[in-house]
């Protein structure tokens, strides 16, 4: 699984807000998976960020792997339904929890609850 950031204003040097989300390399089914608390699949910004980090994915796996029985660059990308984050402040909460809880195809349970608790644990350490 690969931590993504898209700087929402990349023009902008001042500007470092951005978005966290999630690309999964699912070995087992032959797939790379992205998984967003906001967007979806019909977000160009979303599919041009990861499309172009899978792109680079790809190839580099077909450089460093090139004699490896498991090849990557005929995998699909699939845009996993997640449940929607109620803000633009948690995306960075929600890509944890998926992290710490993804097994395949269960999208982990992510509530209002979570991320307040996951906001006291931060607040903690």
């Amino acid at each position: 699984m690969f931590p993504m950031f898209q700087e929402l204003a990349p023009h902008d040097r001042h500007d470092k807000c951005g978005h966290h989300y999630a690309v999964c390399l699912d070995l087992k089914n032959q797939r790379i998976e992205v998984l967003d608390s906001i967007r979806s699949e019909a977000d160009a910004d979303l599919t041009m960020h990861a499309e172009l980090f899978i792109k680079n994915l790809k190839e580099t796996w077909n450089r460093h792997y090139e004699h490896s029985k498991v090849q990557i660059r005929h995998f699909p990308t699939e845009y996993v339904a997640t449940v929607k984050q109620g803000n633009t402040t948690d995306c960075g909460f929600h890509a944890l929890e998926y992290f710490a809880k993804w097994e395949e195809r269960i999208v982990p349970a992510i509530t209002n609850a979570t991320v307040v608790e996951l906001r006291k644990i931060c607040t903690w350490n």
